[in-house]
C-alpha cells in the first residue's frame, strides 16, 4: 500500500474517469436467462454489475460458462471518477480480481478494469511520471557533476559518448551553446546515477546493485511511448509497472529533498 507521500506524487496525470467504460455500455446482468446467455458470450468481460429497478445493487463474477454468487454492493466496489490513474494502479495490483465501478456525485457512471490502463491517458499519466522524473534526474545530474565532460567519458560506453557527440554537434551546428550533458538519453543518465557515488547518495541508494536495481525505466517509458501495443496483458505485468511507478516515485521523492 502506497504510503501518504507516494499517494500525493500518484495525483500526476490523469483521473479515472478519463478510461471508464460509461454505465450505458456495460453488460449488466438480469434474471432473464437469455440476457444471461448473451452476457456470457463475451469472454473478455469478468465482471457484471447487477441493477435491479433501474440502480446497481451489486456484482457478479463469472466462473467458466456461468458466474458466482451475487456480491452486495459496498465500499470497497466503488471509486471516485476523480481518483489519479497512478493511484488506481496500485489498487488493481493490491486488490487481485477486482474491478470497480466509478462515483461522481452519489452517481455510479460506470466501471474501471485493468484492461482499461491500456487506453491512452492511462499510458499519457505513466508517460509524464517518466518525464518529470528524467527531467529532474537531469538537473541533479548536471548540478552534482558540474557538467564535467571528462566524468561523462569516464563513466559512460564509447559508443554511448559517441551518439551524445553526435546530437550536440547537431545542435552546436544550429547555434545552441549547451553542454554535451543536455543531450544525454534517459539511460544515460541511470548509468551515471547507478555508478557515480555522489549520485546514488542523493539518490538514498545504497550501492552499485541495488542502483541497478532500482533504476530500471527505460522499457517502460518505451513502452507508454508506443500505443499500438498493449500496455499490460496480464495481472503480473500490472504488478511489474506499478512497482516500477513506485521506484521512479520514490526516487523523485528523494530528489525532492534536494530541490528539485
Amino acid at each position: 500500500m502506497s504510503s501518504f507521500s507516494e499517494s500525493v506524487e500518484r495525483s500526476l496525470g490523469y483521473a479515472v474517469r478519463e478510461i471508464i467504460t460509461p454505465i450505458d455500455d456495460l453488460v449488466l446482468w438480469s434474471d432473464d436467462p437469455l440476457m444471461q446467455q448473451d452476457a456470457l458470450q463475451n469472454r473478455f468481460i469478468t465482471h457484471f454489475p447487477v441493477r435491479v429497478d433501474g440502480k446497481i445493487t451489486g456484482m457478479v463474477r463469472r466462473e467458466g460458462e456461468a458466474v458466482g454468487a451475487f456480491m452486495p454492493l459496498t465500499a470497497e466496489w466503488l471509486i471516485a471518477a476523480d481518483t489519479p490513474i497512478l493511484h488506481l494502479i496500485d489498487l488493481f495490483d493490491q486488490n487481485a480480481d477486482r474491478v470497480f465501478l466509478v462515483l461522481q456525485s452519489s452517481q455510479i457512471i460506470g466501471l474501471v478494469a485493468p484492461a482499461d490502463l491500456n487506453k491512452i491517458p492511462a499510458r499519457a499519466s505513466i508517460y509524464l511520471l517518466t518525464a518529470q522524473f528524467e527531467d529532474k534526474l537531469a538537473k541533479l545530474v548536471r548540478r552534482t557533476l558540474n557538467e564535467d565532460e571528462a566524468v561523462l567519458e569516464h563513466l559512460l560506453s564509447a559508443e554511448n559518448m559517441q551518439k551524445v557527440r553526435e546530437e550536440h554537434a547537431k545542435a552546436k551546428a544550429s547555434d545552441l551553446g549547451l553542454s554535451l550533458y543536455y543531450f544525454l538519453y534517459l539511460a544515460d543518465l541511470m548509468t551515471l546515477a547507478a555508478k557515480h557515488p555522489d549520485l546514488r547518495d542523493r539518490l538514498k541508494l545504497r550501492s552499485r546493485n541495488h542502483a541497478d536495481t532500482e533504476l530500471r525505466f527505460t522499457e517502460l517509458r518505451n513502452r507508454v511511448s508506443h500505443p499500438s501495443g498493449l500496455l499490460i496483458k496480464s495481472r503480473a505485468e500490472l504488478g511489474e509497472i506499478n512497482l516500477a511507478c513506485s521506484k521512479i516515485i520514490r526516487l523523485s521523492m528523494a530528489m525532492k529533498e534536494h530541490g528539485l
